[in-house]
């Protein structure tokens, strides 16, 4: 999984939103393939040009972060009891 990432005044990186051809916000900027999150991060920097504003801290700045994440399967014992 590949996440396009913005660095905020904070120091932490967050993920960036999701926008579709529509304009429409789809949720976090998330990719199976690093080429995916390439060519979105390209888009993105052309819909907001205007609106980056990259700080001499480095606030602002974009980034492709690879994450890797396993999934937790909780088993669960059924507690009803047919009476």
């Amino acid at each position: 999984m590949f996440i396009v990432k913005r660095l905020g005044k904070n120091g932490l990186w967050s993920a960036v939103s999701l926008i579709d051809k529509n304009g429409s916000f789809r949720g976090e900027a998330k990719f199976e393939t690093r080429r995916e999150a390439e060519e979105y991060l390209a888009e993105y920097l052309k819909r907001m040009k205007d609106r980056l504003i990259v700080t001499p801290e480095g606030s602002g700045q974009l980034k492709i972060f690879e994450e890797s994440y396993t999934k937790t399967v909780k088993s669960s014992k059924s507690t009803t009891s047919k009476e």
